[in-house]
């Protein structure tokens, strides 16, 4: 796992327990961002918070993916967020310009994979292979993406590993907005 993700995971550690709790939680822990950690030990970092924070490991995953995209990964990836303009645009060129990125510069990262393709004209199908099975975590991530261009998007999860489907997928469609009696926006 990179270890920006474990980073990231210790600022939402402050955010939500404070900087004293924080720091007691991740004690003798030191990760740095040009490096890749094992899965293990993400997944025993993510326990420790779940713990602490007393949330199910799903919410706490969400909770993070929404914190990570919308700090962590605008502030990563500035000119990416800029020049993708929306979220189905972002999703559609993430494997390419983040996840190539990594597995290039990081020795031993190791980025889920993703396929996104397009679905209509409002939406995009996200497709998810990975054997840390960080489906929620994903999830989080859409959405915070999705509140960075200030969109409102539907998720609607068609395939999960964790009812023993190959992999996830999901369907990520634009929410429409229905406006009262014949009032449209102009």
């Amino acid at each position: 796992m990179h270890g920006l993700i474990f980073a990231s995971l210790r600022d939402y550690t402050a955010r939500e327990l404070g900087e004293t709790d924080a720091a007691r939680l991740w004690a003798g822990r030191a990760y740095h961002t040009g490096r890749a950690y094992g899965d293990e030990e993400f997944h025993e970092r993510l326990e420790g918070v779940r713990a602490a924070l007393g949330r199910s490991q799903e919410d706490l995953q969400r909770d993070f993916g929404v914190f990570a995209a919308r700090t962590t990964f605008t502030g990563l990836f500035p000119d990416y967020f800029i020049e993708s303009r929306d979220t189905l645009t972002f999703l559609l060129g993430v494997e390419a310009k983040i996840h190539e990125l990594v597995r290039a510069t990081i020795p031993g990262a190791q980025p889920p994979n993703l396929h996104v393709r397009p679905l209509g004209t409002t939406g995009v199908l996200v497709s998810y292979t990975s054997d840390r099975r960080l489906c929620c975590l994903l999830e989080g991530l859409v959405l915070g993406t999705a509140a960075h261009y200030g969109e409102q998007m539907e998720l609607e999860e068609l395939q999960c590993m964790h009812r023993d489907d190959p992999g996830c997928v999901w369907s990520v469609v634009r929410a429409s907005v229905d406006y009262p009696g014949s009032l449209s926006p102009t």
